[in-house]
């Protein structure tokens, strides 16, 4: 899962300059991204890290529903999707009602506007070109790459090992309706010990990109204050 990716980043970034110090972010499934790497390749590049919101575990959410949650967490995800193609689908969306007689439709394909991501576009513009406001389905190496992940995770757990001793911050949200705030601090306490979670109520899935600014400013408040605590300035 993007291990050479990453480390071309990291040597990009050690070309150019000397840095001080230095922080490794995820928000959502760059949790599970940056974890992988940190498990394979080690964490000799960073000196502490902040997860926003992190995929640590499935959610009924993050799936659809409770019934796909639970046979995605006790099914092996490797085995029962591997006859799938990486172009195959483990979720669709159908169009509104309303909207069936209107349906939009690319190269021959109907698509469907994701009503999440299109609340976000109309508070925090961005190039739709560069993320999607349309409904994007699972795919069997998603599905495969972070589960196994997830896997590996509680494996390091059940041999009682940590992944990294540098400080980390996790934040995240109750009201967070992609993942279960809950999970997601659970999980959190395998990767390290010295860590700092941030449990929050109203903020939204990305906890800096929530609806009432007040909330945003909260989230990045508590995240400067841990840094600099940190010697992250």
């Amino acid at each position: 899962m993007y291990l050479d990716q990453i480390e071309s980043a990291t040597n990009i970034m050690k070309s150019h300059k000397d840095y001080d110090k230095v922080v490794g972010y995820a928000h959502s499934t760059g949790g599970p991204v940056l974890i992988n790497y940190l498990m394979k390749r080690g964490d000799g590049f960073f000196d502490g890290f902040i997860f926003n919101s992190p995929f640590l575990d499935w959610s009924a959410d993050a799936v659809g529903s409770e019934m796909a949650e639970f046979v995605i967490e006790h099914l092996d995800v490797a085995t029962a999707v591997s006859r799938l193609t990486n172009d195959s689908k483990l979720g669709t969306s159908e169009t509104p009602e309303e909207l069936k007689d209107t349906p939009l439709e690319y190269l021959g394909e109907e698509i469907v506007l994701n009503a999440w991501a299109a609340k976000l576009w109309s508070q925090f513009y961005f190039d739709f070109r560069c993320r999607p406001l349309y409904h994007v389905p699972m795919t069997p190496g998603f599905a495969k790459g972070v589960g196994g992940v997830h896997a590996e995770l509680l494996k390091w757990q059940k041999e009682k090992k940590f992944i990294t001793f540098k400080p980390m911050v996790c934040i995240t949200s109750r009201a967070d309706d992609t993942l279960t705030a809950g999970e997601t601090l659970a999980r959190i306490d395998i990767v390290g010990p010295d860590r700092s979670e941030i449990e929050l109520h109203y903020n939204a899935h990305d906890v800096f990109l929530s609806e009432d600014e007040k909330d945003v400013s909260m989230a990045v408040e508590m995240v400067k204050v841990w840094m600099d605590s940190k010697g992250f300035e």
